[in-house]
């Protein structure tokens, strides 16, 4: 009798994170992870991830941000290592983290640093034959939980773990999002599985506001209006400035206008400075909302993006509802 074996193909996911994984387990020089403005849980939990696992792996790596570190997400480990100054001729190598591009991170665009991307945007920028852009997956820490496991899965440590369970948590809006297919739930198991303390990582998430907070959340919800199924609040800068609140603490506000049943986009528009204003979008499968913030220099997924604006407040609610239009499915 003949007997055929069956080889199992690699798929081309598989390639790209054998690649990246190939390529760091022989570098020896200085790496500088880096991930995007406004920073969300993905962001800064693959961001720590990556970092606490190559420092493991005996690499030379510091983790990068512009901007501060939310408050929901100051318990992950290390996050008093990120430095907010890159000065990118001290680095050898930029590993670009959850960003569709390099100007989406705040710094300056190195000159000669070369940069490999790791992400799971939809658009974006090619940067190396190493980049691992996988549009597919649940979030970035997917990825690089992918990754990791390839690489070695003994430096795996409980700290990365919780990295990384950060990451999938919040991208995936606690499993609720159109990204909660298998594969995010595979990941949770696998993580669930070595002892991680999930419900204490979602405790710390989405559990520990601060007063003054919940208090300037009061006042905000008071400007919510909704106009062509867009619930929209605004923010401006004075009433952070009277309340003393970083931005980064009115991330979660976004949810309140998604909420309102007529709705299918909810809208939160910061005022950063004057006539400068951060927005984020939130849908309901409605909107392709990364086209929308695209469209104004920033990115995201179809169902959570972010950008910045320019303009007076009712010319950017106004730029902003025609753009949605146009991106309706």
């Amino acid at each position: 009798m003949n007997f055929q074996r069956t080889v199992k193909l690699e798929t081309p996911m598989h390639k790209k994170v054998r690649n990246l994984q190939e390529f760091l387990k022989s570098y020896s020089g200085k790496i500088g992870l880096v991930s995007h403005i406004n920073p969300d849980g993905d962001a800064v939990g693959s961001l720590l991830g990556l970092y606490l696992f190559l420092k493991k792996a005996g690499k030379r790596v510091t983790p990068y941000l512009a901007e501060k570190v939310p408050h929901y997400l100051d318990f992950l480990p290390d996050v008093d290592k990120i430095q907010s100054k890159l000065d990118a001729t001290d680095i050898d190598l930029i590993i670009l983290i959850d960003a569709t591009e390099f100007s989406r991170t705040g710094f300056n665009a190195p000159q000669t640093t070369p940069i490999i991307r790791i992400d799971h945007h939809i658009s974006g920028r090619t940067y190396s034959k190493y980049d691992v852009v996988i549009p597919g997956a649940p979030s970035t820490a997917s990825i690089l939980l992918k990754f990791a496991r390839k690489y070695d899965e003994t430096l795996i440590s409980t700290d990365i773990k919780k990295c990384l369970y950060t990451g999938l948590l919040t991208d995936t809006v606690s499993f609720r999002h159109s990204n909660s297919f298998p594969w995010a739930f595979k990941d949770a198991y696998y993580l669930v599985s070595t002892n991680l303390d999930v419900t204490d990582i979602a405790s710390l998430v989405y559990e520990r506001k601060k007063i003054k907070t919940l208090q300037l959340l009061a006042r905000v919800l008071s400007t919510i209006f909704i106009r062509d199924q867009v619930a929209i609040i605004t923010i401006g800068k004075e009433l952070l400035l009277e309340y003393n609140i970083d931005r980064s603490e009115t991330e979660g506000f976004v949810s309140y206008p998604l909420s309102v049943d007529e709705a299918i986009v909810g809208v939160s528009i910061v005022e950063i400075e004057e006539d400068r204003w951060r927005t984020s979008l939130r849908g309901k499968n409605k909107v392709n909302l990364a086209k929308v913030a695209e469209t104004f220099g920033g990115g995201g997924h179809f169902n959570a993006a972010g950008c910045t604006i320019n303009g007076k407040l009712d010319e950017v609610i106004d730029s902003l509802i025609r753009t949605i239009k146009i991106h309706k499915v």
